[in-house]
């Protein structure tokens, strides 16, 4: 018998694929070491100790990353410098994201606002502007306290269900808070429901979870979608569950939209009316979208997936967030004290959001936590042309020059930690990581 008939024909496509994949990687690999020189490779850095995984370290300057394959980047600067990363992330049209990382929002969110670059990018945030202004947010606190409310009930029943014969009560937070998130960006998001609190399920809540985990998951098919997005049309790994995901995703979402749209069209695409149902962001979305020219106007496409930038951007890392943070208060018994007291002194369960801002050690402590566990660590991006970009501190290269400012080359990968960004000791004392 032949070779070849002993082979599984998934087997096969797998081999091919991941052939093809070595050779991407052996082809960045060896482009890298005919690149222009670049001021980058004058900075101070660690020597890596391997060829193709290279090094990250979490240092608080400016400093360079050795080449390697894993990052697939020509050149990359690692930078915690406030000024560096604040210029960066407000150049858009000089900085944008890497492919690698558009590929892969772009496979789960689609051509959303976190995907788009250059003039489309600023077309869409100026249409989604209305939906996060005070306003709008004023409006969706009491959806937000509506569920924060379900959850604090569900608790209590969680604790009075797990009275051990220790007389120890214990609740698994995190995935309460997941479903919390979900909730609240359901109903405040696109006036939905999904009721995960209570344990409904439906083909939306289902739709989202196939997505959401196969996103968390990494493959090698995974990873290879990523690289070339034309693979996604294979019935590869979980490319058949994704894309009947993101199609009860596209069902539903468009006749969420087809029903904002009719409600708009009966107030004359009246950003500011104001009636019951209306006061979700997709629905202040589609009147202030309505509002614009038909040059300027957001098609129904790049409606839906504002609707999946919300579910997949939004939920997991609003869930980890509260986690983390109740973690931290858990730790420190004094803040917790202190915030409990601020918290009963006042006089109702639903404060608006002039109330919740008027309480000024809660906002210290949500400020503290967004400091110490920020939703997102890492960013990255890409410099589209030459650029200067200014540091706060000046930093010493290799030959004991000082620098008070970097310029870096056409294709210079720029790694941002904003961690590290927050737990400067000469930024926020000795104590940084202290909560």
């Amino acid at each position: 018998m032949p070779l070849m008939s002993s082979i599984d024909h998934k087997e096969m496509v797998a081999l091919a694929l991941t052939l093809l994949g070595s050779i991407y990687m052996m082809y960045k690999a060896i482009g890298v070491y005919f690149e222009t020189p670049s001021v980058i490779h004058t900075l101070r850095g660690p020597k890596s100790p391997f060829m193709v995984h290279g090094q990250q370290y979490n240092r608080p300057d400016a400093l360079s990353i050795q080449r390697g394959v894993r990052e697939l980047a020509k050149r990359e600067l690692f930078t915690a410098d406030p000024q560096a990363v604040a210029f960066v992330l407000n150049q858009p049209h000089q900085f944008h994201k890497l492919k690698f990382t558009t590929n892969v929002l772009r496979n789960l969110l689609g051509e959303g606002v976190l995907v788009a670059e250059g003039p489309e990018h600023k077309r869409q945030r100026k249409i989604l502007n209305p939906a996060f202004g005070v306003t709008a947010m004023r409006d969706i606190t009491p959806m937000l306290m509506e569920v924060a409310l379900e959850l604090r009930d569900v608790w209590k029943r969680e604790l009075s269900d797990s009275i051990s014969d220790s007389g120890w009560h214990g609740v698994n937070v995190l995935p309460w808070f997941s479903k919390a998130a979900l909730d609240m960006i359901g109903i405040a998001g696109f006036g939905y429901r999904f009721k995960a609190l209570h344990g409904s399920s439906n083909e939306l809540a289902s739709a989202f979870r196939e997505l959401s985990n196969s996103s968390s998951s990494i493959t090698g098919i995974g990873i290879l979608n990523m690289i070339f997005p034309f693979l996604r049309r294979l019935p590869i790994g979980g490319n058949a569950i994704n894309a009947h995901s993101r199609s009860v995703m596209e069902r539903v979402g468009s006749q969420m939209v087809k029903e904002k749209k009719f409600e708009a069209e009966q107030l004359g695409g009246n950003i500011r009316h104001v009636v019951v149902g209306g006061k979700d962001l997709l629905s202040i979305l589609i009147r202030a979208n309505m509002q614009q020219s038909a040059a300027e106007r957001l098609d129904d496409k790049i409606l839906l997936a504002q609707i999946s930038t919300f579910l997949l951007a939004g939920h997991e890392t609003t869930g980890l967030t509260m986690t983390w943070g109740l973690d931290a208060i858990a730790k420190a018994p004094s803040v917790q004290s202190k915030l409990r007291d601020e918290a009963l002194a006042f006089p109702n369960d639903s404060p608006s959001m002039e109330e919740l801002n008027a309480l000024p050690y809660l906002n210290k402590v949500v400020k503290e936590i967004l400091r110490l566990r920020p939703a997102a660590t890492l960013l990255k991006r890409k410099a589209c042309s030459d650029s200067i970009i200014p540091l706060g501190q000046p930093i010493t290269d290799k030959n004991g020059k000082q620098i008070h400012q970097l310029l870096v080359r056409r294709g210079d990968s720029i790694l941002m930690h904003l961690y590290a960004t927050n737990t400067r000791t000469d930024l926020w004392g000795s104590d940084a990581l202290v909560f």
